[in-house]
Formats: C-alpha cells, sequence, structure tokens
C-alpha cells in the first residue's frame, strides 16, 4: 500500500514546499529527534518570532569566489566535481557509547569541537558530495560547528539542532538537510545496530550520498555557489621550518583526549581518542591527515548553562605538517567569515594542500597540550619539547 504525502513545514521559518511520504522510519525519526532533544537545554528550538532572515547566506558569502580549486583541501578538483561545487558537512556523534563511526576516514577535513558535558561532536567535509560514503551516526548541529560550514557554503547534513543553532540558521535564512524534518527522504536506520548491538535510537542513523542529494532536492537548495575555502592555502606544499612534532597530544575535557603520532613512511599523523586509535567502521582504518590544526578560543558557557559557547574572533594555535610543528594566531570574526593565520612574526600563515584535522579547543585547556612528549624531561614545566 503506498502511503499517503503529506506537505511538512518548517516550525523554524524555513518552510519545505515538498511533498514526502510519512512512514514509520520517518515518525520514529521525528519522534526519537524530538524526545532526544527535549531532554536536554539545547532541545528543540522553539519558532522565531521573525519569518524573514536578516539576511541571506548568499549576501553574506558575496565577496568570496566560485572556487576551482577543493575548498576543502587546497587541492585541485576530483574528476567530475565542477567548479562551485558545495562541499557537504554531516553532523558526527563522537560519544563513547556512539563508536564505532562509519564514513569518516574518507572525509576532507574532520572538525572538532566540545558540545555538551564534556563530550566532542565532529563534522566531517566532503568536497565531493557524490562520494560520500554511507556516514554516521549522524546527530544535531551545534552553532560552533556552523560557523566553520558557513564560510564553505557547505550543504549541511544533520537530525535537529540547538536553539543556538537554529538561531544562526535563521539569522541567514540557510537551508540544511535536516532529519528532524526530512526523515527516510534523507536518513537510513540500521536497525541491526539497534536490535543486535544494542545502541540507543538516535545513535542509528546514517546518511550517504544518494540520500544528502535526495535531501538537497527536497529543500531546493543549489549545489554550486560562492565559498571560501576552509584554510588559507599555499599552491604547493612547504616544508615547516618549526619544532621537531613526532607526535601531539591535548584534551577538550577530561573525558576527551586526543593524540597524533606522525609517520614518516607516509607523510600522516594517525589519530587517537582516549588512548585508543580513532577507527572507521567501514574498513577498519585509522583516521589519518596530512595537516593538523589546533586552535585555541574562549569557550564559556550559553545563556542556559549548559550549551557551549565558542567565542570564534580568534586566537592562539599550533599547525603540524610534516613532522613539525609551528605556533600561530588565527582570527576570524563574523560566523561567515573564513579562519585567517598567522605566524609568530605576524606574516600570513598558509596550510599546505591536504587533508586537515582542525579542532578548536577551549584556551582553558591549552595547559594540556604536549609536542613531541618522547623528548620530554619530568622536570619540565613546559608543555613543548624543543
Amino acid at each position: 500500500m503506498t502511503a499517503r504525502p503529506i506537505l511538512i513545514s518548517w516550525t523554524n521559518n524555513r518552510p519545505l514546499q515538498e511533498m514526502i511520504p510519512i512512514n514509520r522510519k520517518w515518525i520514529s525519526l521525528l519522534l526519537t529527534a524530538a524526545v532526544c532533544l527535549g531532554m536536554a537545554a539545547c532541545g528543540e528550538p522553539a519558532p522565531s518570532s521573525s519569518s524573514e532572515p536578516q539576511t541571506t547566506h548568499e549576501d553574506a558569502l558575496a565577496d568570496a569566489e566560485v572556487l576551482k580549486i577543493n575548498p576543502v583541501t587546497g587541492e585541485k578538483l576530483a574528476d567530475g566535481v565542477e567548479p562551485g561545487t558545495r562541499p557537504v558537512a554531516v553532523m558526527i556523534d563522537n560519544a563513547p557509547k556512539a563508536l564505532p563511526q562509519r564514513g569518516i576516514a574518507s572525509a576532507d577535513a574532520i572538525v572538532e569541537m566540545i558540545t555538551e558535558g564534556g563530550i566532542t561532536r565532529l563534522m566531517a567535509l566532503y568536497s565531493n558530495p557524490s562520494a560520500i560514503p554511507r556516514v554516521g551516526p549522524v546527530r544535531s548541529a551545534r552553532d560552533q560547528h556552523l560557523q566553520i560550514a558557513l564560510p564553505l557554503n557547505s550543504l549541511v547534513a544533520h537530525i535537529g539542532t540547538s536553539v543556538y543553532a537554529n538561531n544562526l540558521l535563521n539569522l541567514y535564512g540557510y537551508k540544511t538537510v535536516d532529519g528532524l524534518y526530512l526523515g527516510s527522504t534523507s536518513y537510513w536506520f540500521d536497525e541491526a545496530r539497534k536490535k543486535d548491538q544494542g545502541y540507543a535510537v538516535e545513535r542509528c542513523w546514517y546518511t550517504d550520498a544518494a540520500l544528502v542529494s535526495a535531501g538537497v532536492d527536497a529543500i531546493g537548495e543549489s549545489r554550486t555557489g560562492k565559498s571560501y575555502t576552509l584554510f588559507p592555502f599555499a599552491s604547493n606544499k612547504q616544508m615547516l621550518s618549526g619544532i621537531d612534532a613526532p607526535d601531539v597530544s591535548f584534551s577538550f575535557s577530561d573525558q576527551a583526549a586526543v593524540g597524533f603520532t606522525y609517520q614518516a613512511e607516509t607523510g600522516k599523523y594517525l589519530k587517537t581518542q582516549n588512548g585508543a586509535a580513532h577507527v572507521d567502521e567501514l574498513d577498519g582504518s585509522q583516521l589519518a591527515f596530512d595537516n593538523v590544526v589546533i586552535l585555541f578560543a574562549t569557550v564559556g558557557l550559553k545563556q542556559d548553562a549548559y550549551c557551549s559557547d565558542y567565542d570564534m574572533s580568534g586566537g592562539t594555535g599550533w599547525y603540524l605538517c610534516g613532522g613539525k610543528a609551528v605556533q600561530l594566531t588565527w582570527e576570524k570574526g563574523a560566523p561567515e567569515s573564513p579562519i585567517t593565520l598567522k605566524s609568530e612574526s605576524g606574516e600570513a600563515l598558509e596550510i599546505n594542500p591536504g587533508k586537515s584535522y582542525l579542532g578548536v579547543v577551549s584556551q582553558d585547556r591549552s595547559g594540556t597540550l604536549v609536542i613531541n612528549a618522547a623528548a620530554q624531561q619530568p622536570a619540565e614545566s613546559t608543555s613543548v619539547a624543543q
């Protein structure tokens, strides 16, 4: 029996002018997301008091370009990818009870930031929308991650938002591939993960290239447009002249420790979290990156005294590549503004083309950063070995 279509209206003033078939999975997703979001102070957003955005994201990106390079890696575009193709940003659950994740090893970049309760959430960036594997578990969006996604003009895939993320999207009239409204049009529920492995329902939702594409069609968004690059990229790879950095470790919280170890034979940094290899369930591979960028920012709490409040105006940080590390300062500012980097001497700093990890960490946790731990002496007070 064919399900009757119903018209779903977006309660956050981003109307969805599509007929979406109702089915059991759609109902399950809607109810699950509503219940899970409603349990937290960062939960289900109330409708905005204004029906019109203050600006549009197209206007906000007026000074950006239709890029002819990969906006996420700085490399040349993959075969078949048109200039100006908007990357896809997928929000990924990174709570210990959600592991392992799928499909994140093939992302062009991973962004990690603290959310609530000491837990981090990932945002996986894919520059080729047609090459996204089955990826997840997909969770709700946070405004701090969106401030990285917006300058890229990303097509954001997520299931629900915090109030603050919702307000930010409304500010720009920014449409997203939100599973809270699109349901099984854009997301797939892993029955076996729930039934056989005992995962919570909210940690069993995934998406992929075809599902994201269906969601983009449903919301009527363009697949191309102007954007900035993730970082200011060098045109060619350059060797860093910084300190030796065969390994680095730091923590977002007492519950979220991160480490990287450099492999000279591959030129990649391998990621660990909480002392274990961070792996992709699809093929068992450990997450590996050409670039590791660690930015420190002032992080407090929102007015609800629960959600993390990031000051994205700027701060200090480190850039690791090729087994070397250099200190930097960074600036960003407005949500739609790109990240700019400078060296210690104040000169513009460019990131080498390639796959990147970006961790934006609270300045209060900067003391947890240790570079080249093997060279540390027990009596040393500094966390960086020269």
